[in-house]
């Protein structure tokens, strides 16, 4: 229990980490930087990591039906828009409130969404109220939060004069509806798993450990949303020949850090797995809420060492920190109900 709390603390730390190094490639625009974190994170290393504990990958597929491949591809793609509107969002609002917004609005969704489809009769039940209550008080804190980050910017633009914070108030408001769309759309990478469960009896059957009998979920949806980022990535570089921008002087620091935001996410859905495992039957009440709860706390962190939050004064910093104080009690709510 006590390794398994660890290695789900480790998962989400890295997990609300990934982003950072996207701060300090420079020399790259942010498609650059984001369709070589994909090619990383969601083919390379997903890939490497099936074939490694999966003993007959190839039989896996080969053995699952049309219906269920096509239903994780079919979510994977979907997912794949929402891995874009995250990584434009934090890019505009920040890692602290595009982790907060994001990530609560996904869990509340990611919750609700399956009990409602399938387990309706759950709301009768205490467990499932308790549940409910929690996914309500995640949406206030993700509102309370999106109200922070509103306080920060008129704040920010106060300093900047009229002009400035005109711009920097439209672009707020863009980046927030991105990382809404964001949260909306994350809760499909729960339903490739729902879907996916004749994959995982297919790995099991091939010897592979209950911790990685969902890997060839993991390397076949994210493969999924590689192919949507990068087409989206491409038709932005289009523009302006941005590929070019991959052989500039200098711009092998970028590629490193790239591969690094590839190396954290990869290795905390690893990790996050093999805490699982060691959870056992506690693993939804117990392993789900400490993920949310350290990503977003580390997202938080990172925006603030990078200064996301300088200047912009003690009332959006406490309305910031009382929205996250609401999403981690909701969070912790949710663990008690699937108790």
């Amino acid at each position: 229990m006590f390794t398994g709390c660890i290695l789900t603390i480790l998962a989400g730390a890295m997990q609300g980490a990934f982003p950072l190094p996207m701060k300090y490639a420079t020399k790259w625009k942010w498609e650059n930087i984001w369709s070589v974190f994909a090619l990383w994170g969601f083919v390379i290393l997903p890939w490497l990591l099936a074939f490694m504990t999966i003993p007959d990958l190839i039989n896996v597929y080969t053995s699952t039906s049309l219906k269920t491949i096509a239903a994780i591809t079919f979510f994977g793609a979907g997912w794949g828009i929402g891995t874009i509107c995250f990584g434009i969002g934090v890019s505009t609002v920040g890692l602290a409130l595009g982790f907060a917004v994001i990530i609560g609005l996904g869990g509340a969704l990611g919750t609700l969404l399956p009990m409602v489809l399938f387990h309706a009769d759950a709301f009768r039940t205490s467990g499932g109220q308790t549940i409910l209550g929690g996914v309500v008080l995640m949406l206030i804190g993700v509102c309370l939060c999106a109200l922070a980050g509103n306080w920060k910017e008129k704040a920010l633009s106060a300093l900047g004069g009229n002009e400035t914070g005109s711009k920097r108030s439209g672009t707020f408001f863009k980046g927030l509806t991105v990382c809404i769309i964001s949260g909306v759309a994350s809760p499909m990478l729960n339903f490739a798993f729902v879907f996916g469960e004749e994959i995982i009896s297919n790995a099991k059957k091939t010897g592979a450990a209950p911790e990685n009998a969902s890997n060839p979920i993991w390397c076949w949806t994210m493969s999924s949303a590689f192919v949507i980022t990068f087409l989206y990535c491409l038709y932005l570089m289009r523009k302006d020949q941005g590929w070019s921008r991959y052989v500039l002087k200098g711009a092998g620091l970028c590629w490193v850090l790239t591969f690094l935001m590839g190396i954290l996410w990869s290795g905390s859905i690893a990790i996050y797995g093999m805490g699982l495992s060691k959870l056992g039957l506690l693993a939804a009440s117990i392993g789900w809420p400490i993920l949310m709860i350290t990503s977003i706390v580390m997202g938080n962190l990172c925006g603030l060492v990078t200064g996301e939050w300088k200047g912009a004064g003690s009332k959006p910093l406490m309305t910031m920190a009382t929205g996250l104080a609401v999403l981690i009690i909701a969070i912790c709510l949710i663990g008690m109900g699937n108790t």
